[in-house]
């Protein structure tokens, strides 16, 4: 009894009223239950805020908010809004495939509760909405949904707010202020949550408008470390092999020349001046890189790596050069054009001075023949200053009638001295009947230069070269009836690895200075201008032949 007595006693202080024993355990109990309550109120905050990472979308966030708190606290509606600009927006919400008061909704800014909890900065309650004299503009449609009573907490982050939480029942006076200390502790929370949600989701969004535009860049981008080694790229392939596969090699071992570090390298000169560095570098024998480097610093101003910027540059150095190489063939032009002009003055002289004397002498005397030489000598050097002046003229070409033997035999009187005076041997095998075709002469007369002087390369040194010039007419296969020049040697061939890139422009394998690999693709162009074609045949170490095909322009027509 005494101890009983003491318990009372105790109790009674422990509550603070004095009462028989039945109400004395009823109060009890209400504590117990209270506090029971409040400590798992706590625990879902906690379990609500292990569970949701930075990494979730708003809809699972709310999604793992809602299951915890239906123990806690009861709801038919739960939704939060956050601020965009001057906007109050809904932004997710259970149930989530309602409509009305749904995702995106924007709530008025003048006469609205979420907005007076905002303003506030404090929870703000409504018992009986139905029948409450103070009217919001979210009330109907409030209604219109069954919620009669609702709480609202602001979403606060260091007094700064950014939205808030809503609760809402179908039943009135669901919700009391003993309910305020933890929903506001849950909007505390879960503002964290939100705010560390919508930066990861800019930091996302920045980071993937960013990985776009690195992807979408059309030239090669990369970062590589102090190492040297590929730390991100934006090419899906490179050279056939997938981007992931490339990430941890060497970038040389993927972009440089027979897998080595490149000489001069950009990457190594921006490391050592930390500065920007660009080189243009031939990563394979037919690709010009133009390569820029450029310093990836820490906080503490140091070079951590580099973006390396590789953009293919083949074609703009070509057209470059072929711009050269066509003011280097107009200044040819206007110097053969000089030279004619002063040489034609003296060898009209000559030519009119010998006919004069061979008139003068008759062929009985011991001077006719040399002044038959004289008179030769002077018309082919005639012919030879025509033709030097038309293969070089730069004005717009007229097609006409033309016969390919007529073609063979300027192009050998511009280079066969060239050729021979190398010991190599010149052979002709003129098809004499041979149809016309339609076409320009001097650029066809090019073309068969090109023909002679690669031939005459491919025997350079070689004291048994010949070279083969051959015309004729191929097979009827069909109505049209094709004509053809070929220059065949017997020197070193061409590799069959090469054979599909000699028409590329500046492809050449000769020694430098020797070729500008530009005869070929300009002969190519020619050939397809005329509606023809360029035909290869070589073996390596047994010669090459070349056979410009081209239809006959004129059917049934001979020259003889």
């Amino acid at each position: 009894m005494v101890k009983f007595e003491k318990n009372e006693e105790l109790l009674n202080k422990l509550i603070g009223v004095r009462s028989t024993r039945l109400n004395h355990y009823v109060e009890l109990r209400k504590t117990i239950e209270e506090m029971t309550k409040q400590n798992k109120r706590l625990e879902i905050i906690n379990e609500i805020a292990r569970s949701i990472t930075v990494a979730m979308s708003y809809d699972e966030i709310i999604e793992r908010t809602a299951e915890p708190l239906k123990e806690v606290i009861p709801y038919d509606l739960l939704s939060f809004c956050l601020l965009e600009g001057d906007q109050l927006v809904i932004k997710s919400g259970i149930p989530k495939e309602q409509v009305i008061l749904g995702v995106g909704t924007v709530l008025p800014r003048e006469n609205s509760a979420p907005w007076k909890a905002m303003r506030e900065k404090k929870c703000f309650l409504r018992q009986n909405i139905w029948q409450d004299p103070e009217k919001y503009g979210e009330d109907r449609d409030l209604r219109k949904v069954g919620i009669r009573s609702a709480i609202m907490a602001p979403l606060l982050i260091q007094d700064n707010v950014i939205g808030t939480l809503n609760f809402g029942s179908n039943k009135t006076e669901a919700y009391s202020q003993k309910d305020f200390v933890f929903v506001q502790q849950l909007a505390d929370q879960l503002a964290v949550c939100l705010q560390n949600s919508s930066l990861y989701g800019e930091v996302l969004k920045s980071q993937r408008e960013w990985e776009a535009t690195f992807r979408a860049v059309p030239d090669t981008l990369f970062t590589i470390d102090l190492d040297f080694t590929i730390m991100n790229i934006n090419k899906v392939e490179v050279k056939g092999v997938h981007y992931r596969q490339l990430l941890g090699k060497k970038c040389y071992e993927v972009f440089g020349k027979d897998h080595k570090q490149c000489n001069p390298c950009p990457a190594r000169n921006a490391f050592t001046t930390g500065k920007p560095a660009n080189e243009l570098i031939t990563h394979t024998p037919d690709k010009i890189m133009d390569t820029f480097a450029y310093p990836l610093f820490d906080e503490n101003g140091q070079t951590v790596g580099l973006v390396i910027y590789i953009s293919d540059v083949t074609e703009r150095i070509h057209i470059q050069s072929q711009l050269v190489q066509s003011a280097k063939l107009a200044a040819v032009g206007e110097m053969a054009a000089g030279v004619a002009h002063e040489l034609n003055s003296p060898l009209t002289a000559i030519l009119g001075d010998s006919q004069l004397l061979l008139r003068k002498f008759g062929q009985e005397h011991a001077s006719y023949p040399m002044l038959v030489d004289i008179k030769n000598c002077g018309t082919r050097c005639k012919r030879i200053i025509q033709n030097l002046l038309a293969f070089s003229r730069q004005e717009q070409y007229h097609n006409e009638s033309v016969c390919l033997n007529q073609v063979v035999e300027n192009s050998l009187a511009l280079v066969s001295y060239q050729i021979e005076k190398t010991n190599i041997r010149i052979k002709t095998n003129i098809h004499q009947e041979l149809s016309p075709i339609l076409g320009n002469k001097q650029q066809l007369e090019q073309v068969v230069v090109n023909f002679l002087l690669n031939a005459k390369d491919a025997l350079y040194g070689d004291p048994a070269g010949i070279i083969t010039i051959t015309t004729g007419s191929l097979p009827k296969d069909s109505e049209v009836n094709e004509v053809f020049i070929s220059v065949k040697d017997n020197g070193c061939g061409i590799e069959q690895s090469n054979i599909s890139k000699i028409f590329n422009p500046f492809f050449t394998t000769k020694e430098n200075f020797k070729g500008t690999g530009l005869g070929l693709s300009v002969s190519l162009g020619i050939a397809q201008s005329h509606g023809g074609r360029i035909v290869v045949q070589s073996e390596l170490g047994q010669g090459s032949t070349f056979s410009l095909i081209i239809p006959a322009g004129q059917k049934g027509e001979k020259n003889d």
